[in-house]
């Protein structure tokens, strides 16, 4: 029997930041393995947006243009239709309080938006295998 070919691996980014949403796009976007399937700049547009869109993961800027994504972690846990969602964060403030406090509230992995961004690339890299190798 054939191997049915696995779907790609699913992402949201969730930035006010138009070139840092490009980058992010150019980085991680690999057809066949991984699709980014939408993209919102608001706290309110993002939360929508995963519900509607249920992706795999969520990279998810803490700082957005309107709300927070400290507020996004929460009401992504909150939603049990929503507990498989990986949620990584990013930002330019990255003290150990600030890593802390989103792991607590329920964000997968965190990561400064700056200097771990090869490290951010390596993880989706790492999640889009995990989902092909589960086919």
């Amino acid at each position: 029997m054939p191997k049915i070919a696995s779907r790609p691996l699913r992402v949201y980014i969730a930035d006010d930041s138009q070139p840092v949403v490009e980058m992010l796009t150019e980085l991680i976007n690999e057809p066949g393995k991984v699709e980014i399937v939408g993209i919102g700049a608001t706290e309110s547009a993002a939360i929508e947006s995963i519900r509607q869109l249920q992706p795999d993961v969520v990279v998810l800027d803490l700082q957005l243009k309107v709300g927070s994504g400290a507020n996004v972690i929460r009401a992504v846990r909150a939603s049990p239709e929503l507990a498989s969602v990986i949620l990584v964060v990013t930002s330019n403030h990255t003290s150990p309080q600030m890593r802390a406090g989103c792991l607590e509230l329920g964000a997968d992995d965190f990561f400064d938006k700056v200097k771990e961004i090869g490290a951010l690339t390596a993880r989706i890299t790492q999640l889009a295998a995990e989902r092909s190798s589960r086919g």
